[in-house]
């Protein structure tokens, strides 16, 4: 602290100008101002490292101190400017900080040991119930931020393996409209250059009906590779016979173009107009290919829009009839870029299974986290290995979906913690603790019901969903 705010212990007064001290009397306010200890830092002072024991509450008196929590990978930060408080509160079991507080400004607080808790709630009562409503909210926030945390973390999996799946089609659009244009500037050189040349009609007619006769990409899709090669290799030798363009005979034969349906147009066309001919009906050819690779990437892409749009739940109602089975394929499909990798699926649906009432939305957040949790559990698999089943059937007052993986399984001793918040076993900044339970809320919401069966090779999450929707009060 600088020489203006000396590093002193706060009076009744000074304590009593705060709101959170404000509503005790002179007796209690003395009581704090003679079991706190002052202490003072300079901006930059670091106060709390992550994983010191959490043995302390304090306020600050001035200053700013921000708190950020080392665990979030989106950076999650808390303020606590003067008059408010932080550390161990009342009823609170904090065993260890799980954040860093740096002083941002020259800040001095009053601190108590967190073993005088007990007789603070009852010299200051006031004072306590404040801190107990404090500790709800901050509970509450920093459920809220890992909820965040654990969204973004799996949103970012998921948008990283679409960007993926994306780029693919995108790229086919882009390249294939490069040759396209390309493909159609050439048919328009020799167009022109065709035009130049004396061309019977019956040349004209010959050449319209060839190109009329290339009605879709790959004609001859009947034959099989052998044969079209054999028949490129007759046609390559013959038009090199005719001193015309060989290659493109390979072209003009996946176009249904043979030697036989050449030969009278040589006869009728002179050289130059033959070879402009040949040109402008393998460019037609191509067109064609090129316009059907841009058509099917397109299609891709939509599908893959229409996949997010139907995972996501857009342009619905909150609460309405869910297909089940419809969103746990939608859901695959966003793991798509994940599962392609060496993993195989097994889809044992129903089939026949009816709509359930509930936020589809959600539902999909129980299917993320499921099937994320099976992938990385089989993360250190070798390809080929790995299995993810994915089972649905109909019971008489449930519908009931496994997720099933033959990863190592989950150990017996931990078993009974996997659904706690802020339980994980994955690195820092891979995951919060807060999968699993957000699916058993998720799944309680919707009044279901949840279970782990759990053994080396198979790991099964059974999530039942009612068939009807429990009426309000049962």
């Amino acid at each position: 602290m600088s020489d203006s705010s000396p590093c002193v212990r706060p009076t009744v007064e000074e304590l009593a100008r705060f709101p959170l001290f404000a509503d005790d009397n002179h007796d209690a306010l003395q009581w704090l101002a003679d079991h706190f200890e002052i202490r003072c830092f300079e901006a930059g002072d670091v106060l709390v490292q992550e994983g010191d024991p959490a043995v302390e509450f304090f306020v600050v008196l001035e200053g700013e101190i921000q708190y950020r929590m080392t665990g979030d990978a989106y950076g999650s930060v808390f303020i606590r400017v003067a008059g408010q408080p932080s550390g161990v509160l009342p009823f609170s079991r904090m065993k260890v900080a799980r954040g860093r507080a740096v002083a941002i400004r020259p800040t001095r607080i009053v601190v108590m040991p967190a073993v005088q808790l007990r007789e603070l709630v009852y010299r200051v009562p006031n004072l306590a119930q404040k801190l107990v409503s404090e500790m709800t909210d901050r509970t509450r926030e920093s459920t809220r931020i890992a909820e965040r945390t654990e969204k973004m973390l799996a949103l970012g999996k998921l948008s990283a393996g679409l960007a993926h799946e994306l780029n693919n089609p995108a790229s086919a659009v882009v390249r294939s409209a490069a040759m396209l244009r390309e493909t159609l500037a050439q048919r328009r050189r020799y167009g022109i250059k065709l035009r130049g040349e004396a061309v019977s009609p019956q040349a004209q007619a010959a050449m319209a009906a060839l190109s009329e006769s290339i009605d879709d990409c790959s004609t001859t899709n009947n034959n099989d590779a052998l044969e079209r090669a054999d028949l490129a290799a007759d046609l390559a030798d013959w038009l090199e016979e005719q001193t015309a363009p060989s290659e493109l005979a390979g072209d003009l034969v996946e176009a249904g173009i043979t030697r036989e349906k050449l030969t009278p147009l040589a006869q009728t066309l002179s050289h130059e107009a033959f070879n402009s001919g040949l040109r402008i009906l393998a460019a037609d050819y191509q067109v064609l290919c090129l316009t059907r690779e841009i058509e099917d990437a397109s299609r891709r892409i939509s599908d893959l829009i229409q996949a997010v749009k139907s995972y996501s739940y857009m342009d619905q109602t909150p609460l309405s009839d869910v297909d089940v089975e419809q969103g746990i394929d939608v859901t695959l499909r966003m793991f798509q870029h994940q599962i392609k990798h060496g993993i195989q699926v097994d889809r044992k649906f129903d089939g026949h299974l009816p709509k359930v009432p509930a936020n589809g939305s959600e539902l999909n957040q129980i299917w993320t986290n499921l099937i994320d949790n099976a992938i990385s559990a089989m993360s250190k698999m070798p390809s080929g290995e790995k299995v993810l089943e994915v089972r649905t059937s109909l019971e008489p007052e449930f519908v009931l979906v496994e997720i099933v993986d033959n990863g190592p399984g989950v150990p017996p001793e931990i078993q009974g913690k996997i659904f706690d918040p802020f339980f994980t076993t994955k690195p820092v900044g891979e995951g919060t603790g807060l999968g699993l339970d957000i699916v058993q809320r998720i799944v309680r919401t919707h009044h279901g019901l949840m279970r782990l069966e759990s053994r080396p090779g198979r790991t099964a999450f059974q999530v039942r969903l009612p068939r009807v929707r429990p009426s309000a009060g049962t």
